[in-house]
């Protein structure tokens, strides 16, 4: 009887730890599930031989490929370079686990993921390897928003340098300033030339200071430009603030076959506004048009900007005839370093800048586009 009653307590007692082990065992797996489930990053295990057994929300995100397509198949064959990504999982295989900072992999479209791994040897009860488990984080957007600052980073020394060149050519813009305007006396002044010589000596000294005064002109533009100040407001006529944009560009415009066309209101539209920050806008958005007629290569290019005031805002369209702006990108170009140029052109940060001083004066943008015919944005500002 003892025996029996032994017998029947050391079941219970095991009874009771199985259950326990059970219910420890399903809320794991279910810490699992949640953790596939719920994680950004791509997870995955595979067998010994490199076929995927298990593969997470993150990673179906991440590479466009269902669980029902890439269950089976090779990780290896979703990295661009498979020989490199062969060697890590060697490494994993040997040492337990592995680490690659760069790790690129190709989505379902054929892109290109840039990824952080960590690999990690999976081992049953007796110490035998049966798998290997994958974390990968995608690093893609991260690396290039370092590579976009870099890029913003040598246009600003840049500019601190077309800043410094300009300060540089003043110097000897004045002293050839001073030096035509006393070669004008000593003509005046001198005897013995004829008629004739002085007429042509006095066309040239005036050529060099009409000259003189338009590189002059240039470089205190460009200063203006980009002289960092606090923002003010003051009264303007925003057509003469438009007719100085373009006169800025028109070292840009010179050798292009592209036509500006002045659509203005039949009056002054006087604002009360940042000047500074409005050529800003102008000139991004001017520019941009350039570029967009440019890449269409087209031989009659034509760029308008015309003006309105309704109510108390004043619009102004500018419209170009270039290649326009594809519609899934429309959603996306305001979107902080977002850009349709190829790598070098542009940074991506143009268009988000002009959102964010149009709003900060109170006024939006707008866009209209059509492929093929050309796009028109549209800046509102308040009069006052």
């Amino acid at each position: 009887m003892d025996s029996n009653s032994t017998l029947k307590a050391e079941l219970k007692r095991l009874s009771r730890e199985l259950a326990s082990h059970k219910i420890e065992l399903h809320q794991t797996r279910g810490y699992l599930h949640s953790i596939l489930q719920n994680s950004t990053d791509m997870i995955f295990a595979t067998e010994v031989t490199g076929i995927l057994i298990s593969f997470s929300k993150g990673a179906e995100k991440a590479l466009g490929y269902s669980v029902e397509e890439i269950i089976g198949r090779s990780i290896e064959e979703l990295a661009e370079d498979r020989h490199g990504f062969h060697h890590v999982m060697a490494t994993c295989e040997e040492q337990g686990c592995a680490m690659a900072p760069d790790i690129y992999f190709r989505d379902k479209e054929g892109k290109r993921v840039h990824c952080h791994a960590s690999l990690m040897s999976l081992t049953n009860r007796d110490g035998q390897r049966v798998g290997t488990v994958g974390v990968c984080r995608d690093i893609t957007q991260w690396k290039k928003l370092q590579d976009d600052l870099v890029q913003v980073d040598r246009l600003a020394e840049m500019g601190r340098i077309a800043a410094g060149v300009a300060h540089e050519l003043n110097n000897p813009m004045a002293v050839i300033s001073e030096a035509s305007g006393w070669a004008e006396m000593v003509i005046k002044d001198a005897k013995g030339l004829s008629h004739e010589d002085r007429q042509e000596l006095e066309g040239v000294i005036k050529k060099i200071s009409a000259q003189t005064r338009r590189c002059r002109n240039v470089t205190h533009k460009l200063l203006d430009f980009v002289r960092d100040s606090a923002p003010t407001k003051t009264e303007f006529d925003i057509h003469t603030l438009i007719k100085e944009t373009i006169d800025f560009l028109k070292p840009e415009l010179k050798h292009t076959p592209i036509e500006i066309h002045l659509n203005f209101a039949g009056e002054p539209l006087p604002v009360t506004s940042d000047p500074k920050l409005l050529e800003q806008v102008f000139v991004n958005f001017i520019t941009n048009a350039i570029h967009a007629v440019l890449e269409k290569q087209g031989n009659q290019g034509r760029i308008e900007i015309g003006t309105t005031k309704a109510d108390s805002q004043v619009e102004i369209r500018i419209t170009d005839n270039g290649g326009g702006i594809p519609k899934e990108a429309r959603e996306e170009i305001f979107e902080l370093f977002y850009t349709t140029k190829p790598p070098g052109k542009g940074t991506g940060l143009g268009l988000p800048i002009c959102r964010n001083i149009v709003g900060n004066l109170g006024g939006k943008i707008t866009l209209d586009s059509e492929v093929g015919v050309g796009t028109t944005f549209t800046i509102q500002i308040p009069i006052s």
